[in-house]
């Protein structure tokens, strides 16, 4: 009897284990990141790492992704009077993911209004300069889960563009140059049910036999 009810312990014990409540994770990856000082306008392909649906059940993901920024202007008159011009500069960061989902985006200004001289027979002088950091943060929808589960990449498309403008008397050239990085992350969050302990399996194959030995102790006693 002492048998039994030790087999039944250690069989609820075990079970008990196995049906402990799942737990809350999070997996971090880096998203393949932009090369510093690249010219815009930049069109790139970017590689977001996939969950891998054996660790357990998304609950939600989170896409981050930022850029640093700097631009300048430089302005050259060829005739025989300076010129006055007003200059500006703005940059512009989309982030679209699979089947054209849109994964977050940052417009920023540089540097706006400014009022500048080219003087007469002057040559690429800069005239304005600036900088700034573009960056979005996006929580993907449970719908578009599947797109991100896998063992492998997703890919994403990376454009950051950049607009100056020049309003002012004719004949002055503008030169914009801007530059730019980027580099994010995805946050991947999960439920996952907990691995048992070795002890757990051990209490559980204690139990097994506990149970087979009491059987066959049984079977022997009543063919005796």
């Amino acid at each position: 009897m002492k048998l039994k009810h030790f087999a039944a312990a250690s069989l609820c014990v075990a079970a008990g284990a196995f049906a402990a409540p799942a737990m809350a994770a999070v997996k971090v990856y880096d998203i393949t990141p932009v090369a510093a000082n690249t010219l815009t306008n930049i069109l790139t392909n970017l590689d977001i790492h996939q969950f891998d649906t054996t660790l357990g059940t998304l609950t939600s993901i989170t896409i981050e992704y930022g850029s640093s920024v700097t631009g300048k202007v430089a302005l050259s008159n060829a005739g025989p009077k300076n010129k006055n011009t007003t200059v500006g500069l703005t940059t512009t960061m989309t982030l679209t993911g699979p089947g054209s989902l849109s994964l977050g985006s940052d417009s920023k200004s540089l540097f706006s209004g400014v009022a500048t001289t080219a003087a007469a027979g002057s040559s690429n002088v800069i005239k304005a300069s600036g900088s700034s950091h573009l960056s979005s943060a996006y929580s993907v929808g449970a719908g578009n889960f599947s797109l991100f589960e896998g063992t492998g990449n997703v890919v994403a498309s990376l454009a950051i563009n950049a607009v100056g403008t020049s309003v002012g008397q004719t004949g002055i050239v503008s030169k914009f140059t801007t530059l730019a990085d980027g580099i994010g992350k995805v946050t991947y969050t999960y439920t996952a049910a907990p691995v048992p302990e070795p002890e757990t399996y051990g209490m559980l194959l204690l139990g097994l036999g506990v149970v087979a030995f009491a059987a066959k102790r049984k079977s022997r006693s009543a063919q005796a």
